[in-house]
């Protein structure tokens, strides 16, 4: 059963249009990217946004990538969630999709110890500093519970909010067993999109325009092509031999003097009379 349940209007039309035939603007669509460990919960949280019943023999951890649609009426935008698989090969491939997300939802266990605690947010730490995501929202939700520890203890127990700033990233926590505080955070990062629209856009598309230029930079350089055409763009032009060095006969060029002087360098002696 799903978190966000859209309300049924007491109108007969279609939720695009209303009864005087005018339809309402299209919703902006943003792209986030949903991140964490293997185990937090990112895959129970995509079908929950998504309202879409999960499988009961769907249980295993994502070891891939799986892709949702948030597009509950009650929100001002249409959101595109992408879930990376959290297993430590997976981790690796995380960096290429920093670029073409507008913002990250991260997971985690509240339900671990806290050295588990510390590993997840040290990754969370290399996902925002110096790299792709940095400056954009993030939305914490955390999964199951703790006796003894709430939100509030883990934001100043891990300095959440002094990470927040060095990055430059906007961020909320929220759980995801609680109805209501999920539905908080989902508003909130709605709000942080429609509000950073331009800026995160034309963020976006720098990123993208940048990846795919590292791409294709390594891909030159691992094949050669890169010096090849260094070299020929940069080629310098030889010059051309006289022909009389060659071997090939004198000439003498087009503007040389008409006439040719020898000078010696040591004076001759006048004859004797």
């Amino acid at each position: 059963m799903g978190l966000l349940c859209a309300k049924l209007r007491d109108c007969c039309c279609f939720p695009s249009f209303s009864c005087c035939g005018t339809s309402s603007p299209p919703a902006e669509e943003f792209q986030l990217l949903i991140l964490g460990p293997s185990g937090s919960g990112k895959t129970e949280l995509g079908h929950r946004l998504s309202r879409v019943p999960r499988a009961p023999d769907d249980q295993e951890a994502t070891n891939g990538v799986r892709c949702y649609e948030l597009a509950a009426e009650e929100l001002p935008a249409r959101l595109q969630l992408t879930e990376v698989g959290g297993n430590p090969e997976m981790q690796r491939l995380w960096k290429h999709y920093h670029a073409s997300s507008h913002a990250l939802i991260y997971c985690f266990d509240l339900g671990s110890d806290p050295d588990e605690l510390q590993a997840s947010f040290a990754l969370l730490t290399d996902c925002l500093l110096g790299t792709q995501l940095a400056g954009k929202p993030v939305l914490l939700v955390a999964s199951r519970h703790r006796d003894g520890v709430q939100l509030y203890d883990v934001e100043y127990a891990f300095a959440l909010e002094e990470l927040a700033k060095s990055c430059g990233c906007p961020l909320l926590i929220c759980h995801m067993d609680d109805v209501e505080d999920l539905q908080r955070g989902v508003r909130w990062l709605c709000h942080q999109l429609l509000a950073r629209k331009s800026q995160l856009e034309q963020r976006v598309r720098y990123d993208v325009n940048m990846q795919v230029w590292q791409r294709r930079k390594r891909s030159l350089l691992s094949s050669g092509k890169l010096a090849q055409v260094h070299q020929q763009r940069f080629r310098r032009q030889t010059r051309k031999i006289l022909p009389a060095i060659q071997g090939i006969g004198l000439m003498r060029p087009s503007t040389a003097p008409p006439n040719i002087f020898f000078v010696s360098s040591q004076h001759e002696e006048s004859p004797k009379l």
